[in-house]
């Protein structure tokens, strides 16, 4: 899958084309006819279908889920380190709250040992509907984990540790919102 920036038209012909777009397209992506990352792109691409549908099914943005996941498998954060996980400013943060709150997905609760913080917490509700909803996708993904060999578990762990690297490396070159 690629963008139609990573794409040159280079015929004209309408008939041509799989995709059902006139004409041939050459691709200079680092992705084509590589199965691997070929299907990198799949998942990428499943990913951003299924935040999407999700986001629609809870009445939330695709920020706002990200904090929801956060907070479902984290638990209580404080404002700050929701901003530091979404890689947002604290003052986009605190709006991302105030519309999850507003939603009924988070509470605001004092921090237990210091009176200045206040921790977002998920409302248990939210979190058995989205894990409604997640539930088949990581069980899944956590049988397919199950099934792999120890040594096939540690290379697939290794370059998918190297993948986030690279993702987080290029969130953080990016501007912030």
């Amino acid at each position: 899958m690629t963008s139609p920036r990573d794409a040159q038209r280079v015929g004209t012909d309408p008939t041509e084309g799989a995709d059902g777009v006139a004409g041939k397209w050459q691709v200079g992506s680092p992705g084509v006819g590589n199965p691997l990352m070929e299907r990198l792109q799949e998942v990428g691409a499943l990913t951003r279908v299924i935040e999407k549908r999700l986001s629609g099914v809870l009445g939330v943005n695709g920020t706002g889920l990200s904090a929801m996941e956060h907070l479902a498998s984290e638990g209580p954060l404080t404002a700050k380190d929701l901003a530091d996980r979404l890689r947002v400013s604290t003052a986009a943060s605190t709006h991302i709250v105030d519309r999850l709150e507003k939603a009924g997905h988070i509470v605001r609760r004092p921090h237990a040992t210091d009176r200045r913080k206040v921790l977002v917490e998920p409302v248990p509700e939210s979190m058995t509907r989205l894990f409604e909803h997640i539930d088949p996708l990581l069980h899944g993904v956590a049988s397919l984990v199950a099934a792999l060999s120890p040594g096939d578990r540690d290379a697939v762990e290794n370059f998918l540790t190297e993948v986030v690297r690279i993702y987080a490396d290029t969130a953080d070159s990016l501007p912030r919102d």
